[in-house]
């Protein structure tokens, strides 16, 4: 099955495939020009091992891991890459989780001013998320995804049958943003994830998939649209904050922080009114799919004014406001705060 969606006049096409199909797929296509970039999580599947037995010399394996996005690594891959001889029809295959797709979606949009990139998404989270959309990027010492570019993939090729042996943990990672997209637009979502039927994966996939295309007609976030690409940042300005505050640290994942940020979110959501129901629902849903929800140690008197200073530097701020993503009764809008205000709401949170 195919899904397509035309985005800034572009074609962003992502196509569910079994193991068996990818491998065809793959086998038939790659050529000796292109290179291929692997999480060395992945090096034991049976696919994996015969991509690197066959095309020995143009693969790349490295460890996923948040801090592998930095100028540092950026530069020295890329170096890497030009060495080992790349030209305007070579396409990097990337194989892995969120943090191996961006940063090798950005070495895709930065070598010879861009190349075709195609994913291969091997976590939950990057199925549901990071793959879609075409937000590239890797993190600065001052906040997350600060440097990086928006740059298509020309296809995305999702084959569930890799979630069999992704650990439990990054699965609750993958769920996070799933229950993301369940509050901010999809009911059937929401009342899948409610009902906890050991429903068919690819369907949640595709729900969530077609959740967060509601909200990309555009690269660009058009703050004054109810489809904004802005919303699908509800949990993220502060969950970005805390992830940050930890050095990226393998205690806390991308999806752990974007739980307790979500939470966070929420009782600001009804701080100011604007959710009328009780948050509980949603810190059952995440203890439901094995996600934290318990952010004291994340904020609190002495960690509020650092959380502020990471916010300070988020690419949503301009001038001395922040827009952050708040859950009224018809799901996520953007809110404008001044931060002193923000650093004044969190200050009243329990």
């Amino acid at each position: 099955m195919k899904i397509r969606k035309i985005i800034d006049k572009q074609i962003h096409e992502i196509e569910f495939l079994k193991i068996a199909q990818l491998e065809k797929k793959l086998i038939n296509n790659i050529s000796n020009r292109d290179i291929l970039i692997f999480d060395s999580n992945i090096v034991k599947n049976t696919l994996i091992k015969k991509l690197l037995k066959k095309f020995p010399k143009r693969c790349i394996v490295i460890k996923g891991h948040e801090r592998i996005k930095n100028i540092q690594n950026y530069s020295s891959l890329i170096e890497k890459i030009i060495k080992l001889g790349v030209q305007r029809k070579t396409i990097i295959y990337s194989f892995g989780g969120g943090t191996l797709g961006d940063l090798s979606g950005f070495l895709a949009s930065t070598i010879l001013r861009g190349v075709e990139h195609v994913m291969i998404p091997t976590s939950l989270l990057a199925m549901v998320d990071s793959s879609i959309g075409g937000k590239t990027g890797i993190n600065s010492k001052f906040g997350k995804n600060l440097i990086g570019t928006f740059y298509l993939p020309k296809k995305v090729f999702i084959c569930s049958d890799f979630l069999k042996s992704l650990p439990k943990r990054e699965i609750a990672c993958g769920y996070a943003e799933i229950i993301k997209y369940s509050l901010i637009h999809s009911k059937q979502l929401h009342k899948l994830l409610i009902k906890g039927s050991k429903s068919d994966m690819n369907k949640i996939i595709k729900l969530s998939i077609n959740s967060k295309f509601k909200y990309i007609s555009d690269f660009r976030e058009k703050l004054k649209s109810k489809n904004s690409r802005a919303i699908l940042n509800f949990g993220h300005t502060i969950g970005h904050a805390i992830e940050n505050s930890n050095f990226y640290k393998g205690n806390l994942k991308h999806g752990e922080a974007i739980s307790l940020g979500m939470i966070l979110e929420l009782k600001i959501s009804s701080l100011l009114n604007y959710y009328p129901k009780s948050i509980n629902s949603l810190i059952e849903i995440l203890k439901k799919y094995n996600l934290p929800i318990n952010y004291s140690k994340y904020l609190n008197k002495k960690t509020i004014p650092s959380l502020i200073k990471k916010i300070a530097f988020d690419k949503k701020v301009i001038n001395e406001d922040v827009n952050i993503v708040l859950i009224g009764k018809n799901g996520g809008f953007v809110k404008k705060i001044l931060i002193r205000d923000l650093k004044s709401i969190l200050n009243q949170i329990k």
